[in-house]
């Protein structure tokens, strides 16, 4: 009777070619994760910002008809545009995510 103690070469290939397919595929599935956790905390804070950008525009008593002015988020360039349309207050951000695509979020508010 013969004695195995260890694997066969072809035993060790095939289980480095599973381990290496499965590294291949990960990376590129890491790399995607952390872009689009970039584009959503992005969209978060500029969401934010906007927000508290249109506070002084919806309690102020003065109407404006249309305002436009370019901010920084976190070292992102965004522009805000306010307007009113009716009873409501319109605002705007624009910007470029980290997939260099153009976003908009647009929040309205009831003019008090």
């Amino acid at each position: 009777m013969k004695k195995n103690n260890g694997f066969t070469l072809i035993e060790v290939m095939v289980a480095a070619s599973i381990l290496l397919t499965f590294i291949s595929l990960l990376i590129p599935a890491v790399s995607l994760l952390k872009t689009e956790k970039q584009i959503l905390s992005d969209r978060r804070m500029v969401t934010f910002e906007l927000h508290d950008q249109l506070q002084p525009f919806i309690w102020q008593t003065t109407r404006l008809k249309r305002d436009k002015y370019s901010i920084k988020v976190n070292t992102l360039p965004v522009e805000i545009t306010i307007s009113t349309e009716k009873e409501y207050l319109k605002g705007c951000a624009y910007w470029k995510n980290a997939k260099q695509r153009q976003e908009k979020i647009c929040l309205y508010g009831l003019l008090q």
